[in-house]
């Protein structure tokens, strides 16, 4: 009897038990599916706040200031410059960009009725009996008809200190190295007073019959590359955040050049631009 009341005791708390930690059980499990957290979406890709843009008009003092026939004002200004260009500031001292320059150069059509110079129409025997080897030359006035296209683009990378920030003012030095694609289409060609071309104009030497034929005409053509390089200094100021004005000085040797001077000899020299440009700076955010 009393192993019956404890058997049907220890059942009864087995059961209890059992109910107990059924559940627990079942939680532990987890039968029931589990939501995945929703992903994150990511924001797009900024380019970086230390890229900017620029763009420049200058005013520039362009040597030789006599070239092919036209001759430019020996003064500031005598020719104007344009650019785009774009860079990096890698800190609040150096920087650095490409910038792309256009110069009108020595563009005109035009006679150049400043210039006349003697052309020689003929020669002579002042006296054949008693010098017969002495001749004279007969002259007669030229000038000369221009037909000139001379532009330059000018593409340097360029490096810049930065000096400092006084008042939303920033002074800077630089410089720079690149190329010149110069474009030449030049020609001159020469006439008399009376209209006639110079060139093929004729003569005989009276002393031993030799034939002369003149030609003083000149052309230019072709785009050459040449090695360039610079340096500029000037200021910056800060409109905003993303706006500067920029103003400053360039010196730009764009490299060589050949042509004629007004009395029709050769020439070749560097190509010097002093420039003073003013510009603007966008900075990207």
């Amino acid at each position: 009897m009393v192993r019956s009341t404890l058997r049907a005791r220890a059942t009864i708390v087995t059961a209890l038990l059992g109910a107990l930690f059924a559940p627990a059980t079942k939680a532990a499990d987890m039968p029931f599916p589990v939501e995945a957290p929703p992903p994150v979406e990511e924001g797009p890709v900024e380019w970086g706040s230390n890229w900017y843009l620029r763009g420049d008009l200058g005013l520039a003092r362009t040597y030789p200031t006599e070239l092919n026939g036209v001759a430019l004002n020996n003064s500031m200004p005598n020719n104007w410059t344009i650019g785009l260009g774009g860079g990096y500031k890698f800190n609040n001292w150096f920087r650095t960009d490409v910038t792309v320059d256009y110069e009108s150069l020595y563009n005109k059509n035009t006679v150049r009725s400043d210039v006349m110079l003697p052309c020689i129409t003929g020669l002579y025997q002042p006296d054949p009996n008693f010098n017969p080897g002495v001749v004279n030359a007969t002259y007669a006035a030229c000038s000369p008809f221009v037909r000139n296209r001379t532009e330059s683009m000018l593409v340097l990378g360029n490096a810049y200190i930065d000096l400092g920030t006084w008042y939303g003012f920033t002074p800077y030095v630089g410089a720079g190295v690149g190329l010149n694609v110069l474009y030449q289409r030049a020609s001159t060609q020469w006439y008399m007073l009376n209209g006639v071309p110079y060139a093929g104009t004729t003569f005989t030497d009276p002393r031993n019959g030799a034939v002369y034929m003149q030609n003083w005409d000149t052309k230019y053509e072709g785009t050459y590359l040449r090695f360039a390089y610079a340096f500029m200094g000037g200021v910056a100021y800060d409109i905003d955040n993303h706006w500067k004005i920029d103003v400053g000085y360039r010196f730009a040797n764009m490299g060589r050049i050949t042509g004629v001077d007004r009395y029709n000899l050769p020439v070749s020299r560097d190509l010097i631009s002093h420039q003073v440009r003013v510009g603007v700076r966008y900075m990207i955010d």
